[in-house]
């Protein structure tokens, strides 16, 4: 289930990197897309949107299919159906986590790109970022076969976006020092 945050703050190149750090954190082999910048018209808003896409193997076993395999090996016409259930014993649990995000930089009173003069941003970022967090049976590259029903993973998800939520008011303009003029 995808959780989504509304943010203000002055670089939206910022922004990525803190979201690039907190999947290296937590393990993540992932991939950046760049960022994608529609040219603003004049002084008005610029629009961008990026997505991150991380991923985390680890190798787990079943237990049912070891168990079952371990009993039919020492049978003699059944061995090779006990070697083929301990092989399909062992799978990859993989913990897939899609963060985008899309948003606005407006310019300030000054006309710089997210530089301060005299205690005052030139830019402002709007942006929504979005966390999408899956976790299963891996197959292929960033695939999921089947979701996982395993507790404590779904617990550690949930411990991942609730340090995410923490995160992002960290990055975050104050309020006050946020307003964009039109």
């Amino acid at each position: 289930m995808p959780s989504t945050w509304d943010v203000r703050v002055a670089s939206p190149r910022r922004l990525l990197l803190s979201l690039h750090n907190f999947l290296d954190e937590h393990g993540y082999a992932h991939e950046y897309e760049p960022s994608e910048a529609e040219p603003n018209a004049g002084s008005g808003p610029a629009i961008f949107k990026s997505e991150l896409i991380g991923k985390r193997d680890s190798p787990r076993r079943d237990r049912a299919y070891l168990v079952f395999g371990l009993l039919l090996l020492p049978t003699i016409l059944l061995t090779t159906l006990g070697i083929q259930f301990l092989k399909a014993s062992r799978y990859y649990l993989r913990t897939i986590a899609r963060i985008s995000v899309e948003g606005e930089v407006y310019p300030t009173r000054g006309g710089g790109q997210g530089t301060v003069q005299s205690g005052e941003l030139d830019t402002v970022c709007d942006a929504r970022v979005t966390l999408d967090m899956t976790a299963g049976v891996a197959q292929g590259d960033y695939e999921i076969v089947r979701p996982t029903e395993d507790k404590r993973e779904l617990v550690r998800l949930a411990e991942e976006q609730r340090q995410l939520s923490e995160l992002l008011p960290t990055i975050a303009l104050p309020q006050a020092d946020a307003s964009p003029e039109h």
